[in-house]
């Protein structure tokens, strides 16, 4: 789904384009953030969480609590999740669009 074809109100995280190469790693439209490949996406959460174990052993609770609730943790999370369930019903509905969208 491309940009032009979104309602600007509906706007939220979702699939942009399709990977013709690797339909499991679609490129997603991140409101507020821009656009991101899905694998890139799940590599950066794992780095902020890395990042925030780091904070939590230096005893910095304040930047943990603020990267938890306002940082970009739960819309990158809420993304990811978007994403795969969008695969998941272009894989159902069948068709040469769901090759290659594996079974979650």
């Amino acid at each position: 789904m491309r940009f032009s074809q979104l309602d600007n109100a509906s706007i939220e995280e979702e699939i942009y384009d399709r990977n013709q190469e690797d339909p499991m790693n679609p490129e997603v439209l991140i409101q507020g953030y821009g656009r991101l490949n899905l694998k890139t996406l799940e590599t950066k959460v794992e780095r902020m969480f890395a990042e925030l174990a780091d904070m939590a052993k230096d005893g910095n609770w304040s930047n943990v609590e603020y990267n938890l609730n306002k940082g970009l943790v739960q819309s990158f999370i809420k993304a990811i999740n978007t994403t795969y369930e969008q695969l998941e019903e272009i894989r159902k509905r069948g068709g040469k669009n769901s090759r290659g969208i594996e079974k979650r």
